[in-house]
């Protein structure tokens, strides 16, 4: 992607614009919104259109470089059962409204702006430092854009910057809503804190089986087990045809040829001579000579010339490095000038020596890996026509395994997350969400077609169905009966804490009678802590959002821990909120916080305003159709 659109996308401008998208989306919503003269487009709002020409553009630019988790090209079809198209959708419509609000407020950037943008981008700039208009044309063209595609693209991005950025020029927090954040983010508390163990509790009374029995009758709905279905499958995928593949030595060696200087071959060394002046003018003026290999002496405003020798990481211009050491430079070629400091450097390169040769024997698995790959990609669509025939000719499953070379999977009856009575979760089955979801579908026997993406194939059968059922309670009474003694447990432990609670904030306990009434050990380090401390604080992270939840000091907390068979009784020792000096001193840290804040609340008052001033019509059907078309199995 061209640097100056990968800049746009990393400035703040970009995540402001992603808050916007979200928050103007929930205030829409893309719906059936029909009303006027539509016609093909995609939506209308004002004067601003989308038509299905520009969205495709902007679908076709972005699967350019979009790869799915294997590093392969995203087809259309892939995109629009990925949700990809309908993402593009919302964006360009969102867009398309910000525009339109723009153009009635006046503020579309003009056609002089959009020039000037692009004439001073150094992307487009020759080695001379001028704008050159061939390498514009040749760079939008790798990057899927046309001249007019890409000033339209530039005009609408600049647009839409101005216009979110106006609403928050010049926001300040209010001085006392930052103080009011910076006592928040400097208070400082101590706390105290002792465990509290079911196994200190007296022990409870046993379940009788009268208690189960009007247990397992309140119960029974959550105890239905939900219906179950035991699959067979059939996974077909270019994994089974790798060890298929079959090479000799020459086509090895031949492929080894063909790519060892990209893929096999450590980086160059570069000879190049560095010419340094005092002025951009004089730099530019010594072109000439220095091309031709005059004598550096005859050079007006030459600060200083010597010749280097090295890799690309021993160049530290970057500008310079890019082209020095670019794939498309040869001895003699001319860079710069490129401003050093406080002067102006060309580099002219003398000479390449290549880098050192991975020998043939050492990668030579790797290439056998490589081309096993793609073959075997070519053998599992070759095989897609014989499994379809088998298909038709109503074969069983065990038929169709037996005759493609691969087994016939069979799982244990799982419900429709794919887990068993048992709680196992074969992952086999979660590898594509269809196949879960076809199997409920079907009836007992049932077998579905061929079914699946990314490379790989399915055939599923339902080979029996198990209803949903209520287990007896003699089938689950030792179980219920350790649930309802470990629900009473609980119950117990946090009775008897929030009695503790209670007695210690009333003064009738104190909290070190409490901790040897159940012979437990008081924490109680000796540090204060912030709302966010580090790891230092020593107190565990858990307490921390307890302690801050509390008024006053000597006030009681109870918090849960990572073991259900105890709690944490925690005190607050101490609270410190900072003095005008210190609030000062914090101020500067929470008056962006404080702004940011602001901003997002400014933000959705802004889309509040686009929404009340611009009428927007989104044509769903068309939409739909176009999903259709490029997705015509959907």
């Amino acid at each position: 992607m061209l640097t100056l659109i990968r800049n746009m996308l990393r400035t703040k401008f970009a995540g402001l614009l992603f808050i916007l998208l979200i928050v103007a989306m929930g205030a829409w919503g893309v719906t059936d919104i029909f009303s006027g003269n539509l016609g093909n487009n995609f939506a209308v709002a004002g004067n601003q259109k989308l038509t299905q020409t520009q969205f495709d553009q902007q679908v076709e630019r972005q699967l350019r470089t979009a790869q799915d988790d294997r590093g392969r090209a995203i087809s259309k079809a892939q995109a629009v059962e990925r949700g990809m198209i309908d993402q593009i959708f919302q964006r360009e419509i969102f867009r398309t409204t910000l525009m339109a609000y723009a153009e009635k407020l006046g503020a579309i950037a003009t056609d002089e702006a959009v020039l000037d943008v692009i004439t001073t981008d150094p992307s487009f700039q020759s080695d001379t430092g001028t704008f050159d208009t061939m390498r514009y044309r040749q760079l939008l063209q790798a990057n899927g854009f046309s001249t007019r595609m890409f000033e339209d693209f530039l005009k609408r991005d600049m647009t839409i910057s101005r216009i979110t950025e106006t609403t928050q020029a010049g926001l300040r927090a209010p001085a006392a809503l930052s103080a009011l954040q910076a006592s928040y983010n400097g208070e400082l508390r101590k706390a105290a804190w002792f465990i509290l163990p079911r196994a200190e509790l007296p022990p409870l009374e046993p379940v009788t089986d009268e208690e189960l029995e009007t247990f397992y009758n309140e119960q029974k709905q959550a105890l239905t087990n939900a219906q179950r279905r035991a699959v067979s499958l059939i996974s077909l995928s270019t994994d089974d045809f790798l060890n298929q593949a079959e090479f000799t030595e020459d086509e090895l060696k031949a492929y080894y040829d063909s790519v060892k200087a990209q893929e096999f071959s450590g980086p160059d060394t570069r000879t190049w001579t560095e010419f340094v002046f005092q002025t951009e003018d004089q730099a530019r003026n010594a072109l000439g000579t220095i091309a031709g290999g005059g004598d550096p002496s005859s050079l007006a405003g030459l600060a200083s010339s010597s010749e280097r020798s090295g890799q690309q990481n021993s160049m530290s211009n970057a500008n310079l490095r890019e082209r020095v050491f670019g794939p498309l430079a040869q001895p003699g070629s001319i860079f710069g000038p490129v401003k050093t400091g406080n002067f102006f450097t060309i580099a002219r390169l003398e000479a390449i020596e290549p880098g050192e040769v991975v020998p043939f024997e050492n990668v030579r698995e790797q290439i056998v890996q490589t081309l096993s790959e793609e073959q075997a990609i070519g053998l599992y669509y070759d095989s897609l026509s014989r499994l379809d025939n088998l298909i038709g000719t109503g074969a069983s499953l065990e038929e169709i395994a037996r005759q493609m070379g691969t087994p016939v999977l069979s799982f244990a009856p799982v419900d429709r997350s794919g887990v068993t009575e048992g709680g196992a979760a074969p992952s086999v089955l979660r590898q594509d969400p269809d196949i879960l979801s076809r199997a409920f579908e079907l009836t007992e026997d049932g077998k579905t077609a061929r079914f699946g993406q990314d490379e790989v194939a399915y055939i599923l059968r339902v080979d029996d169905i198990i209803e949903a059922h209520t287990p007896p309670l003699d089938e689950i009474r030792e179980d219920l009966r350790q649930v309802l003694t470990t629900q009473r447990e609980n119950e117990a432990l946090s009775s008897a804490a929030d009695a503790l609670k209670a007695e210690i904030e009333s003064g009738t306990t104190s909290f070190s009678e409490a901790a040897e009434r159940y012979n437990a050990e008081i924490t109680a380090p000796d540090t204060s802590f912030t709302r966010r401390p580090d790891d230092s604080s020593g107190i565990p992270q858990a307490l921390i959002s307890g302690v801050f939840s509390l008024r006053e000091q000597g006030d009681i907390y109870v918090a849960p821990t990572q073991n259900r068979d105890e709690v944490a009784i925690v005190q607050l020792v101490e609270i410190h909120r900072p003095s005008a000096d210190e609030l000062n001193a914090v101020a500067p840290v929470s008056e962006p916080q404080m702004r940011q804040q602001l901003a997002n609340d400014l933000l959705e008052a802004f889309v509040a305003d686009i929404q009340s001033n611009v009428e927007l019509e989104v044509n769903s059907a068309a939409f739909d159709a176009y999903k259709d078309r490029v997705n015509p199995d959907s």
